[in-house]
Formats: C-alpha cells, structure tokens, sequence
C-alpha cells in the first residue's frame, strides 16, 4: 500500500497540491456557516416523550421548543406595575414576524406566582431561531427593578454555539502555538514544524465547511456538539498523523536519498496511519449506534474530519515534501538530539526489560488508583446549567426552576388518547381508575391537569385527548424516577391503556436507557474490530489482546481522573455529574485515536522482529525509536484538547479533560511501561498465530 501511494504521489505531486488548495479554498470558505446550520443537542429519542411533544404540538400548537420569557421582580415592585410591565412587553413581542403562537401568564394563571412569571412563544417552522431570538432580545425592556431574560432549548442551544466557537477560538490561540512549540523542538527545523500546523488548521477549515455544505444541502439534524468535535479531532489527529509522517521521513534522510526516504516513510508510518485510521473510524462507527441524533451527528462529522486528515497527509504531506525537495537536498538535518534520544529510550528499555514483572505490577498498581473512583461516575443530562454562571439563559432557566419548581419534584406529563375519537364514558371510567391508583402511590405528590383553560377544551376535539401533570418525588434524571416511570409505562401498556408519559424526566430516563442498551453491542463492535485491523497489520493474535486491554485500562483510568476532577470538586467549583455524552465519545474517539501510539510502537518492534528474530532487541529497538515520537505526539494531542478544558461549555470541559487524561497515561504508565514489560514476559508468543493461518 505504501510503495503504490508513494508512486502515486511521485508522479502527480503538483496535481495533488493543486487539488488540495482548491478543496481547501471552496470547503474553508463555508466554514464559518456551520453555526448557522447546527441545530439542538439532538439528546432525545423518538420514543414516549417526543411522542407527546409532537401531540401537544398538533393538538394544541404548542411549539416543540418555545422561546420562553421570563420575568422577575423584587419584592418592593407592585402587582399591577408587574402585570403591566408584562402585558407592554408581549404587545411588543406580538407583531414579530413569524409570530405563531404565545401563551401569556396574564391568559394562564399557572405561568405567574407572586414575583415571577413566563411566557412561551413560538414561530413558524420555516423560520432559523436566530434572528427571533436577536430581534426578541432588541425589544425586551430593561427596568433596576424587574429583569426580563429569555431561555427555552432555542435560547440555551445559541448560547452554547457561541460558546462553542469561543471555545474553538480559544484552543486556537493557545493550543496551537504550544503544539507547534513541540514540533520546533522535536524536528529543531520551522518548516518541519509549520507543515502539521498548517495541515491542521486547512483540515478542520474544510470539513467545517464540508459538514455546514452538507448540513445545508441534506437538511441534516446536525447536533451543536459537532462544533467542538470537528476541531478537537481534526486538530489533533492532522497533527499527530503528519508528526508521525515527518519523523519517519526525517530519521531516514539521515541514511538515504531524499526519494528513497519518502518512500520508506510511507511504506512505514503511512501504512501505520492508514491503520491508525481505521481503528478510529470504527469506534466512532459504534458511537453512531446510539439512535440519537448528538451521537449520530458528531460520530459522522468526526470520521468524515479523520477521513480528511488522513487523506492530507498521505496525499498532500509527502507532496510538499517532494515539491521542497531541491531546498531539503541542500540542506540535510542530522540531529544529534534524535541520537541521544535515542540512546535514552533504548537505555529505558532495558530498564524495563530488566525487570518486567515488577514494572508491570507497579504501572498496574497506579493504574488502579486511578481506575477505581470510575465506580463513582455518575452521569446526567445536560441543560442550561452547562452554560457558564451569569449567562442570561442560564439565569432565566433558573429563575423558572427557583419559582415554579419544587427542589426534589420532577414533573411527568400524562397523555391519554380516546381509540374512536371521543372518549366514551367506559374510557373516562377507565382513565379515573388509573389516575387513582397513580395518586394512591407514595412517590406520587399530585396529579392535576395540565393547563385548565387548554383542557376545558377538550371533549370537543376531533381526536379527544387527556393531559395530565404529574408532581414525583425524586430529581429528574435520578434512578428512583427513572425506574417509576419503566415501572408505570409497563403497567399501563398491560392494562391497555393508550397512554403515554411525557416531560423532561421522562426525556431523560429514555436517553440513558438507550445508551445503556446500546453500550454493550458498541463496546463489543470497537473490540471486535480493532482486534481485526491489528491482526490484519501484525499477524499476530495477542498483540491486538494487548493493545485492546491497555487502551481499555487507560481510557477506565480517565474516567477515574474525571470523577476526582468533576465530581468531587477538586477543580475548585461545585461537585457536578459527567455529562452523559462525554464517556461515550471519550471511548470512541480516544480507543481510536491510542490506537496510534500502539500501532506505531509495535509496528517498529514488529519490524525488527521480523527483520532479526530477536524479542529483546525487537522491544529495544521499538522503544528506542518510538520513544521520542510518542511522547511529542502525546504533547501535541494534549496541547491541542487540553485547552477545551478551559471552555465555557460544561460538557466540553469534561471531554477535554477526560481525552487529555487518556492520552497521558496511555503515552506514559500504558506505552512506554507495560508494553514492553508484557512484551519481554511473552516473548515469541507475542508473535504466535495459529498453524493454519501460517500456510495463508
């Protein structure tokens, strides 16, 4: 594969660099349209609760995600300046164009209480979201003594877009200089060095652009979380592929001719980033498992970004380096630092090779420590409580939740549905006797209608339907409502009611059962194929059982670190959950991406294994050589994700946190310690396949 690709590249290198500008020209210039065409979160499921969503949008216009404007006065404020100061408001808000629908306080006594009330608005379909909520924030009034905010999922999903690209901006600022200060210092050569950079930031230009151009086209559901997905993955796999490539390119210039050079480098570390890539594509093919629109999105908006860093740098990588070559015959780089570190590396392994079961126990020991707060992770969904502190929707949220929510009460919509049109009097027996029973339950602290003046309504609808609220003891989102509400549907679903159950709580226990039932059958699809692509590339059967049981240690050990950074509050701020999404991608995108260092570490041992039969100077040679590459390349992926630790983004502080983490201990303790104490301790077994397999 290598020698064609580097024949391939040979003969049309001005064509490739041609085609590449133009791709980066037409895609990168799109880029910045993707916040405009990303949507929600996308954390639902098309089950009970968006059922009755989509009812109450059908039945009674409720849109599905109302802009939500909330008012809030202090104590010293009269109730009729308060009632007036809402009803100027709304009239202010009414000739908006769009303007579909709006629930007013004033109409529904159950949107107002002494100090604070809300109003619901919704537009039509056709409209973006954005430019309501711009022209909506323009006329709200502004008095000392009542604030007037809007939230709502449309609110809260532009905040956290613009957070996302000041995220983004931020992780440029800071987190590219540091990984092209790492480069300079492992190839000592500011062209060697600029190359990863520039590659990375046209790669996450173009598949930005790429993605919004096919968001646009396809009317894809693109989730808001892919706006800091595309730039943490492109950013840190373009740069560590083209490391990988250059570095190889660079130790053989040492030795051969520059064309000779290249090609041993693509037949070696591109053949090691070709598998590199598809052990990342596969973990993100299992994370677009999950039937929910966050995971799907970002799972394909992060292997369409792979896809393109590895084309970069098989392709457009060693073209450059063709195209320089007049400058790089003039000037060869013989690096006395690449000798001594050399010499280093090999020094450490025979330390470790010297003696491995101890190395092993000790690096196991550690990892434990680690591992063992990951028990404790507990997971939710998030809301506008990822946004930072004193964002106005954030603030609005919580008023709603201070005054209108009791703390330790979840709210449940009921939805029963008449089978012929209009309830008949049997139903409605049947309907009491069920609403009995719900309120004979101790969990249970009230039922009631849901909204009286909307309900009066409803004997006179062509598709009769009744809706109900329901106060439940217990969090939204806790494992005591989470197993009410499996409880109550089953039993409803057996007595043969046509109900359905409906809320934020209810929201919440169907996301974490789907990804729950998914988990198993994605853990097994990321092994499984992992451990494919590796005996493919090793021929071996335990090294791909190494490599998948040291990335699944190291990726348990960050979640650990996520549990003593998060949630016990070590970093300073108050204890919080994971987001339910960050292990998820933590494991699809760092399985994939670990795999890196384990391909290129046993690609070199497995070379001189091959090339001198020897295990002790396979492991030494390997270590000796990859050393040095894998810390850099360690350096760099975390310079580049470290960064989004700093966000504004709850969730996208804990996955930076959590890849930064993986990647440490998988480049230290996992790589550079029991690798190679495993290694020694199996010797010629680490290379043993089956009897039939040889004669192939």
């Amino acid at each position: 594969m290598g020698e064609r690709l580097y024949r391939f590249v040979y003969r049309h290198s001005g064509a490739i660099v041609a085609c590449w500008t133009a791709i980066f020209i037409m895609f990168g210039s799109f880029s910045a349209m993707l916040p405009s065409v990303v949507k929600g979160p996308g954390l639902y499921t098309c089950g009970s609760a968006y059922e009755v969503q989509q009812l109450m949008k059908d039945r009674f216009g409720m849109p599905e995600d109302p802009i939500i404007v909330v008012f809030e006065k202090q104590g010293t404020v009269s109730d009729t300046r308060f009632s007036a100061v809402v009803r100027s408001t709304l009239e202010k808000l009414g000739d908006l164009h769009g303007m579909a629908f709006m629930m007013s306080p004033l109409e529904h006594d159950e949107l107002m209480v002494r100090d604070a009330a809300y109003a619901m608005l919704g537009f039509d379909p056709s409209s973006n979201g954005r430019d309501e909520i711009k022209q909506i924030r323009d006329r709200l009034p502004r008095y000392e003594d009542i604030s007037v905010a809007l939230t709502g999922k449309t609110v809260v999903q532009e905040d956290v877009n613009q957070a996302s690209m000041e995220d983004f901006e931020r992780a440029e600022r800071f987190g590219i200089p540091l990984a092209f200060l790492v480069l300079l210092f492992s190839f000592g050569g500011f062209f060697y060095a600029l190359m990863p950079v520039l590659m990375g930031l046209l790669s996450v230009s173009t598949a930005m652009g790429l993605v919004a151009v096919l968001g646009r086209i396809f009317d894809l559901e693109l989730s808001n979380f892919v706006l800091n997905v595309i730039p943490m993955t492109g950013l840190a796999l373009c740069l560590d592929f083209a490391f990988i490539v250059i570095n190889r390119f660079r130790e053989e210039l040492e030795k051969e001719s520059l064309e000779k050079a290249l090609e041993t480098a693509m037949r070696t570390s591109g053949r090691a980033v070709y598998f590199s890539t598809v052990c990342v594509l596969c973990g993100l093919a299992a994370v677009a498992l999950i039937p929910m629109p966050m995971f799907r999105s970002a799972a394909f908006c992060a292997m369409l970004t792979v896809i393109l860093a590895a084309a970069v740098n098989l392709s457009l990588v060693p073209a450059l380096l063709l195209l320089f070559s007049p400058w790089l015959k003039r000037k060869r780089f013989t690096s006395a630092f690449h000798r001594r570190s050399y010499k280093l590396w090999a020094f450490w392994a025979d330390i470790v090779m010297g003696k491995p079961g101890r190395m092993l126990v000790a690096a196991c020991c550690i990892l434990l420590l680690l591992v063992l707060p990951a028990f404790r992770l507990t997971t939710a969904v998030p809301d506008a409580s990822s946004l930072p502190p004193g964002t106005a929707s954030r603030e609005a949220d919580e008023a709603i939740r201070n005054h209108f929510r009791q703390n330790g009460i979840s709210e449940v919509l009921l939805a029963v549905q008449s089978a012929n049109g209009k309830f008949t009097l049997e139903e409605w027996r049947e309907i009491a006797g069920w609403i009995k029973q719900i309120q004979k339950d101790l969990s249970v602290t009230s039922v009631k209608p849901w909204l009286e003046s909307v309900q009066s309504n409803l004997k006179s609808s062509a598709n009769a339907t009744a809706l109900f609220r329901i106060s439940l003891m217990g969090e939204p989102g806790s494992s005591e409502v989470n197993e009410w509400l499996r409880v109550t549907e089953n039993k409803a679903k057996q007595a043969g009611l046509r109900i359905e159950l409906g809320g934020e709580a209810k929201s919440r226990q169907e996301v974490v059962d789907a990804i729950a039932d998914v988990l198993p059958n994605m853990l097994l699809l990321i092994a499984g194929t992992n451990a494919l692509v590796l005996f493919a590339a090793f021929r071996s059967v335990l090294i791909p059982l190494k490599a998948i049981l040291m990335n699944m240690l190291s990726i348990a050990a960050s979640f650990g670190v996520l549990v003593i950074v998060f949630q016990s509050g070590i970093a300073g701020k108050t204890p919080e959950n994971i987001a339910i999404m960050v292990p998820v991608f933590v494991f699809g995108l760092v399985f994939g991406v670990s795999m890196d260092y384990g391909v290129f570490l046993l690609s070199r041992m497995s070379e001189a294994f091959w090339k001198k039969g020897d295990v002790v100077t396979a492991i030494r040679e390997g270590l000796a050589s990859t050393g040095k590459l894998i810390t850099a390349a360690a350096a760099i992926l975390i310079a580049v994700t470290l960064p989004f630790a700093f966000g504004k983004v709850e969730g996208v502080r804990q996955l930076g946190v959590g890849i930064a983490a993986a990647v440490f201990i998988d480049a230290t303790l996992v790589r550079l310690l029991m690798v190679p104490s495993l290694m020694k301790l199996l010797g010629h077994f680490n290379w043993w396949v089956p009897r039939w397999f040889r004669s192939r």
